[in-house]
């Protein structure tokens, strides 16, 4: 595959390499044994955005195996965030990387592309990256495990309190459950479940090809309280708001944990998904939103 001007052009705008500097670091990365592809599933559902800010799916890639958490085995600071880390010897198997990282659980397992064919990966937190990177360096100092980070939005639903909910502090007497046999709603695992957009994804057009959905999405006109939008660059964030006037958007009813996935990935990891009230004609329904989380460290 030869290089071309485009390609140098967009490594230069991305990564600010200069002309030689970008020509040499993508003949590397092209020829690089190594090198592993993400799924074509998990590049379908970043593609939209990613796009948006310049990069092709090449560029992604090289961005998300270039970080600096993901270089380094001997740099075992915890991270936030979720990975996926390469199945290769050491660490081949789901249950290898529970027994080194003292899991409770075996990790979950998600398959990818490389040079040679499928890859399989499991995707871990930042946590257990740190102990697989400590393990790796004391007993196999000369292996580099291939540890990327998925840019997914959070979603972490307390099921003993309305954490996390837009501008509402669980921790306050106000806010907490009147009674423990509660269970706040939505609950981290209930499907279908409705959405407020405020942004890009009210956008039925924008919606129905980033779900991959057949028809036209519904989406109903909606409205929360207790948030705003602001910018950060060209994206429109929504942040807490406590006591603010209604915010106008779009509800949509998720059907399914695919479905979520899809959003959270567009959102990326700058943003978490809390709950909300979501008011609609029908009336007033307990739902879920993405709420800017800052940029991730």
């Amino acid at each position: 595959m030869g290089l071309w001007e485009a390609d140098v052009a967009r490594w230069q705008r991305l990564f600010g390499f200069e002309k030689a500097d970008a020509r040499r670091r993508i003949e590397e990365y092209r020829s690089a044994y190594s090198r592993v592809r993400i799924s074509d599933e998990l590049w379908a559902t970043v593609k939209a955005r990613k796009e948006a800010e310049g990069y092709d799916r090449e560029a992604y890639e090289y961005s998300l195996k270039n970080q600096p958490q993901a270089l380094s085995p001997t740099s075992s600071a915890t991270v936030s965030g979720t990975f996926i880390v390469q199945l290769m010897e050491p660490l081949d198997s789901p249950e290898k990387i529970k027994d080194v990282a003292g899991l409770a659980e075996a990790p979950l397992i998600v398959t990818g592309v490389g040079e040679h064919g499928q890859a399989n990966f499991c995707q871990i937190d930042g946590g257990t990256r740190a102990k697989l990177l400590d393990w790796v360096a004391e007993y196999h100092s000369g292996f580099q495990p291939t540890i990327v980070r998925l840019t997914k939005a959070k979603k972490d639903l307390c099921s003993r309190s309305i954490a996390p909910t837009l501008a509402h502090d669980s921790t306050l007497p106000q806010n907490r459950l009147d009674d423990e046999q509660d269970i706040p709603r939505p609950s981290q695992d209930e499907y279908p479940v409705l959405y407020f957009f405020y942004g890009t994804l009210a956008d039925p057009k924008v919606l129905k090809h980033h779900l991959n959905l057949d028809t036209e999405p519904s989406l109903v006109p909606a409205s929360i309280q207790d948030g705003e939008v602001r910018h950060w660059g060209k994206y429109r964030a929504l942040v807490d708001a406590p006591g603010s006037a209604k915010l106008f958007g779009s509800a949509f009813l998720v059907r399914s944990q695919d479905q979520e996935d899809a959003l959270r990935f567009y959102e990326t990891d700058r943003y978490e998904v809390v709950r909300c009230r979501i008011f609609t004609e029908d009336g007033v329904h307990q739902g879920l939103t993405f709420r800017f989380e800052g940029w991730p460290g």
